[in-house]
């Protein structure tokens, strides 16, 4: 597929919080680079919810808002904006206030009591301001239900509309994960630690539209980036609930759904990249 000289192609890729960059689309984000394109990064919150380690003594918000920056450069990132809402948590009700970003005790508000519309407006301004022409953002359940990556999915579609830029999820194959859990289980890991109830709520599913994309010539370039956020993934006993061990097994392959097409560029580079056999698309597994 050929195009016509439309100068540097632009990808933004918009992610809830700081890490999710390198874990879920860092991969890509190194091959697009590769590939000549300019990449922005767009984080929605300084992820001051996640847990924080002992050796940590500042302030937590902050730290992680440096390690995605280290991330960014790792991955040849050209521009890096922080909206500053607040981590709205994986489990606690949101006490943010319903309207602006500042709340009366000075505190940012929760991303998920953020008026939507706010959100969207400044996602759209960035998309103009750099002539994107794709978006990244999250499937409709946010890869593992965590309440603000669906919002970041809910803010991307709005953001889309009336533009020239493709929308792309970033999810996990639920079969490849599945295919996973089998051959864990086979090699002696405890059913109870990796349920396939736990897999059903990950990810997509049958969808004709999902691109598994090998990204496994850049994934030392992930890797590093990964390793950049210190603070939360060298330190986490698991990932999405998967168990220990389990973590390093999702790198090498990055799934996305193409949603919204009318550039059509980001969509010709993941197809250049994408797994030919599904079969191979198995999370690290590697069939004899």
């Amino acid at each position: 597929m050929t195009f016509p000289d439309l100068g540097q192609p632009c990808l933004v890729t918009f992610h809830a919080h700081p890490d999710d960059e390198a874990i879920f689309t860092g991969g890509t984000i190194a091959m697009a680079v590769a590939a000549g394109w300019r990449v922005v990064l767009v984080v929605a919150t300084s992820g001051e919810e996640g847990a924080k380690p002992d050796w940590l003594t500042g302030d937590l918000a902050a730290t992680r808002r440096s390690e995605t920056l280290t991330s960014a450069r790792l991955l040849g990132i050209d521009r890096v904006e922080f909206l500053e809402y607040r981590d709205s948590g994986a489990d606690q009700a949101s006490t943010g206030p319903s309207t602006g970003r500042p709340s009366p005790s000075g505190r940012p508000v929760a991303l998920d009591a953020a008026p939507i519309h706010e959100v969207v407006s400044t996602l759209r301004r960035i998309l103009f301001e750099e002539s994107a022409c794709a978006l990244t953002s999250y499937d409709r359940i946010g890869i593992y239900g965590h309440r603000d990556h669906v919002r970041v999915h809910q803010i991307a579609a709005a953001a889309v509309l009336a533009t020239g830029c493709d929308l792309v999820e970033a999810t996990v194959g639920r079969g490849a994960l599945h295919r996973l859990r089998l051959d864990l289980l086979e090699r002696g890991l405890e059913a109870t630690s990796f349920s396939g109830a736990l897999v059903d709520g990950i990810g997509t599913d049958s969808d004709p539209r999902l691109v598994a994309v090998d990204v496994s010539r850049h994934l030392w370039l992930k890797r590093a980036a990964i390793a950049a956020h210190a603070s939360q993934v060298v330190e986490a006993s698991s990932f999405m609930g998967v168990p220990p061990g389990v973590f390093h097994r999702l790198l090498e392959v990055e799934w996305f759904l193409p949603t919204r097409t009318v550039d059509g560029r980001f969509a010709a580079l993941l197809d250049a990249a994408r797994v030919k056999d599904p079969r191979d698309a198995q999370l690290g597994v590697r069939r004899p």
